[in-house]
C-alpha cells in the first residue's frame, strides 16, 4: 500500500529554531560526489548489517536536503520519501529525482506521517542541527512500525575536531564564545549545531534497540586507504575498543523499534 504523505504546510518548531539558509551556506551539503558516496556507505551498511531489510517498505529519509543521498538509497525499498525543512534545498532537488521519490517540506520534529507507518527511516547527521534532538527521535519512534529500521549517523560531542568548521573545541564552547570563535576565523557569525557524546546519545534513543556499526565504518571506510592501521584496530582487544569507542568523530548506528512495544 502506497503511503499517503501529510504535505506539512503548517511547519511548526520548537523556540530555538531551525538554522536559516543551511543549504546556500553548506558547500559540502551541496558536493553531489561527497553526498554519493555517503549514500553508497550506507546502503552497503543496510545491505549488509540490517537484521531484516523490508525491501518492499516505505523508507523515510529525514533531512534529505536536495535529495542526492536519497536517490541512491531509493531502491532499497519500495517506497521513498524524502523530508526536508530548508526551502532551497527542495527547490534545487533534480527534476530527475521526483520521478523516484516523493519529497515534501516538514519539521522533523513533528513529522505529518501517520502513527507506524514506515518500515525504514534514514537519519544521517541530522540530529545536531534540529532544534530538539529528543523530540525528534520521539518522532522517528512514533512513525516506524514495530521491528522497523533506522540508520542513524551524527558527530560525537567529545571528539574535540568540529566536523562542520574542522576547528579544535569549537562545539564545547558556550554559544557566546562559539559566536565569537567562528567570527575571529571568518568561518561565520553563530555557532548552531550541537551533538551529545555517546552516553547522551543512548539516552535519547533509549527507546530503540541499538547495533553499532561506528567499528565497521572505521574500518572499512575511513581507513580504507590505511591498511595497516585498519589492521591494528581489527586486532584491537575487545576490552580496548569499548575504551576508544566513546572517542570516535562519528557514530554509525542501525537501530530497531521492538516488535513487542512494551520491551523498552
Amino acid at each position: 500500500m502506497t503511503l499517503q504523505i501529510g504535505k506539512g504546510e503548517d511547519v511548526a518548531t520548537v523556540e530555538r529554531g531551525y538554522q536559516p539558509n543551511f543549504y546556500s551556506l553548506s558547500e559540502r551539503v551541496r558536493d553531489l560526489a561527497r553526498r554519493q558516496r555517503k549514500a553508497e556507505k550506507i546502503k552497503w551498511l543496510i545491505e549488509r548489517y540490517a537484521r531484516h531489510l523490508p525491501s518492499g517498505g516505505t523508507c523515510l529519509d529525514v533531512g534529505c536536503s536536495a535529495g542526492a543521498m536519497t536517490v541512491v538509497i531509493a531502491p532499497l525499498f519500495g517506497q521513498m520519501v524524502g523530508l526536508e525543512y530548508d526551502e532551497a534545498a527542495l527547490v534545487a532537488v533534480e527534476p530527475a529525482y521526483r520521478a523516484q521519490i516523493d519529497f515534501l517540506r516538514g519539521d522533523a520534529m513533528t513529522l505529518p506521517l501517520p502513527d507506524n507507518s514506515v518500515d525504514a527511516v534514514i537519519c544521517a547527521q541530522v540530529y545536531e542541527h534540529v532544534p530538539d534532538d529528543a523530540q525528534l527521535f520521539r518522532e522517528i519512534y512514533r512513525v516506524l512500525v514495530p521491528g522497523g529500521l533506522v540508520f542513524f549517523s551524527g558527530p560525537n560531542w567529545l571528539f574535540p575536531i568540529e566536523p562542520h568548521y574542522f576547528l579544535p573545541f569549537l562545539h564545547w564552547l558556550s554559544a557566546q564564545w562559539a559566536a565569537r570563535y567562528l567570527r575571529l576565523t571568518g568561518m561565520g557569525s553563530e555557532y548552531y549545531e550541537r551533538s551529545r557524546t555517546l552516553w547522551g546519545l543512548r539516552a535519547v534513543t533509549a527507546a530503540f534497540e541499538v547495533d553499532d556499526l561506528s567499528r565497521v565504518v572505521l574500518q572499512q571506510h575511513v581507513l580504507a586507504n590505511r591498511p595497516r592501521l585498519a589492521k591494528l584496530v581489527e586486532r584491537l582487544p575487545e576490552s580496548v575498543w569499548r575504551l576508544l569507542l566513546p572517542w570516535l568523530p562519528n557514530f554509525n548506528w542501525l537501530m530497531y523499534k521492538p516488535l513487542q512495544l512494551g520491551l523498552k
